[in-house]
């Protein structure tokens, strides 16, 4: 569960400040806030069955397909080569074909992930509940 914007792009290279490793709310105590760079593809996390992955804590700004974010607050940044929908509905990763449009989320907030897959979820203080937010961004073009 996300609370944010969605968006497509076309690009492939990504730069962020921000969270390095893939992380959500339940599994971000490693991530170090450092200027990453990353193309698309290797900010996959390849599970054996598909799922979530890939999303970016604490990022500051972003830069992809010739289009800047920058988040107040900070935010939560995934990019991926397929929609959401189709990783919900892929049962095996050759089920996942990357086409040439990025699919990107600019979250607020996210709901932990636990280890659903194999196991419980997560703990109640990292569920998503609904409460008043204000966030904004900044879309523009890259800085050099």
């Amino acid at each position: 569960i996300r609370f944010g914007l969605p968006g497509a792009t076309p690009g492939d290279a990504v730069f962020w400040f921000g969270g390095g490793n893939e992380s959500y709310p339940d599994t971000r105590a490693a991530s170090k806030d450092l200027l990453w760079d990353a193309s698309v593809g290797e900010l996959q996390t390849p599970y054996v069955r598909p799922q979530e992955n890939g999303a970016r804590a604490d990022v500051r700004w972003a830069e992809i397909g010739g289009l800047r974010v920058d988040g107040d607050p900070e935010f939560w940044f995934t990019a991926r080569p397929w929609t959401t929908e189709h990783l919900d509905a892929a049962r095996h990763r050759t089920d996942l074909v990357p086409g040439d449009t990025v699919w990107v989320h600019l979250d607020h907030r996210l709901h932990g992930i636990g280890s659903q897959s194999c196991g419980p979820g997560p703990l109640p203080r990292y569920y998503l509940w609904p409460e008043p937010a204000e966030f904004s961004f900044v879309f523009s073009e890259p800085r050099d």
